[in-house]
């Protein structure tokens, strides 16, 4: 057992010694603040299982065990809400939003604190697996993995959204700190579910997690203090956690292990078995819905499209080209006549028509485009490419698979726009839920295939220009 001691003060160490550091260095920024402070908070953690872990031997093991096990969550909540703030507006709408998500969680953490009165996390017998010694987990035990396994996926899908809205420097700065991340998220999804389908803690499993610890804490001073990282802020639009592959993953792992725990009490099949048939059947499925399904094609593109097409483009340097000209416009109709050209320009597509909402009618009317002469179409607020370009958010294949039911309605009652605008994709100026108006574009002069990264550096510009038609609307 005390070979198991020496990884877990190991990392106990690196985490004390690196919040320490960010404290000394970067001592006056909020977010320095906070990042020291969650290292600290993890170090403690540490050495709170390396206590728990040592008093096995004597009677007061299983309290320690429980509020080791108990503790997890606050320092999980510490590195959520760094993540939240890293890069971040704090004064957003969403950042208002995770506070008070993370104060609610908070006090759940604390009800959780005060329930060891009358219930356990794990058991008081300590048993012995083929990994090692271990600790059977009881019901709320459970419950506790499953919120831990949560926070852990909402932290990783926040630094992943704020790393892919980064610009391309900020990004290099910021690599360590995310791959820590990563790292750690995929040994919490291993670590966690493991434990929720055996129903139970291997303590060698908990040393082991020293190692992915001990990883994020020489991370994040790498990229928050070397290479300056605190200061870096997101310029592109920040994806919505929950289409991040961190949060869609961590998910599908808490819903598959509890899924597979509640099929094998029902039928009476091992775990294992039950486990390699739910995921046998699990994939087949997602297999077949690949083959079939044009909407979750969609959705894999939507989410693997950040990773694939990023590279191409730095979205500081669309921003600086494009800003000082958006700035210089005073008016709407200047801001009209300006857009289209400049997105057919930085994008390399074409053509490019604007479309806006008319005040007092519910309909998207052309105010800008490249094409002469202009076209006179108009779209209805309740047509179907508005109702897809506002549920969406993204920018819209409009030349997909004649297949796809899900754009069908599309291609039919909007086909005469499509047509008259030379459309291959749409692209939504939404303003905090709502549509302001949209971009059809057609395709890129490099050639179709390559529309897919350029949706990206469309909703770039998209971003843009909805800013400033904000702004501008505001002065009115």
């Amino acid at each position: 057992m005390s070979f198991v001691l020496i990884p877990l003060f190991v990392s106990a160490t690196l985490a004390l010694a690196s919040g320490t550091g960010i404290l000394i260095w970067k001592p006056n920024r909020p977010v320095t603040l906070l990042a020291g402070a969650a290292l600290l908070l993890l170090g403690l953690q540490q050495l709170g299982w390396a206590r728990a872990i040592s008093a096995i031997p004597f009677p007061d093991r299983g309290y320690w065990l429980d509020l080791s096990l108990i503790c997890w969550l606050p320092v999980s909540l510490a590195w959520l809400f760094l993540s939240v703030t890293l890069g971040r507006d704090p004064d957003a709408k969403q950042a208002l939003g995770w506070r008070a998500f993370v104060a609610a969680q908070a006090i759940v953490s604390i009800g959780m604190v005060a329930a060891l009165h009358w219930f356990t996390p794990l058991e008081r017998a300590v048993v012995s697996a083929e990994t090692g010694e271990a600790v059977p987990v009881t019901t709320f035990g459970v419950a506790v993995l499953a919120m831990l396994l949560l926070n852990v996926s909402l932290m990783s899908a926040n630094f992943e959204s704020t790393y892919v809205a980064l610009s391309a420097r900020w990004r290099r700065a910021f690599s360590p700190a995310v791959l820590g991340i990563i790292f750690l998220f995929a040994w919490c999804l291993v670590f966690i579910s493991s434990s929720i389908l055996m129903g139970r803690i291997s303590l060698w499993d908990v040393a082991k997690s020293s190692i992915a610890f001990a990883f994020l804490s020489i991370a994040m001073p790498l990229s928050l203090v070397r290479r300056r990282g605190v200061e870096a802020t997101a310029t592109a639009q920040l994806r919505p956690f929950y289409e991040t592959l961190s949060f869609a993953l961590g998910t599908g792992t808490l819903l598959l292990s509890v899924g597979i725990v509640q099929i094998a009490e029902l039928s009476g099949w091992p775990v294992a078995r039950t486990g390699w048939t739910v995921i046998l059947c699990a994939t087949l499925l997602g297999v077949a819905a690949l083959t079939i399904s044009g909407k979750f094609q969609l959705t894999l593109r939507r989410l693997l499209e950040p990773y694939l097409y990023t590279s191409r483009f730095d979205p500081e340097q669309v921003w600086g080209k494009l800003s000082h000209e958006l700035d210089a416009t005073t008016t709407r109709e200047d801001l009209c006549r300006l857009i289209p050209e400049r997105a057919a320009a930085i994008t390399g597509v074409g053509p490019v028509t604007l479309f806006l909402e008319q005040n007092g009618s519910a309909e998207y009317i052309i105010a800008g485009t490249t094409i002469h002469p202009a076209p006179v179409e108009r779209v209805g607020a309740d047509e179907p490419l508005v109702r897809e370009l506002k549920s969406s958010r993204h920018a819209v294949h409009l030349r997909g698979r004649p297949d796809d039911l899900g754009l069908i309605p599309i291609y039919v009652e909007n086909a005469k726009q499509i047509a008259a605008c030379e459309a291959a994709c749409a692209v939504p100026l939404s303003d905090r839920g709502a549509l302001m108006g949209f971009m059809l574009c057609g395709d890129p002069e490099y050639g179709r295939e390559k529309l897919a990264g350029t949706l990206l550096l469309l909703e770039v510009v998209a971003q843009m220009v909805t800013t400033r038609l904000t702004s501008i609307r505001r002065g009115e």
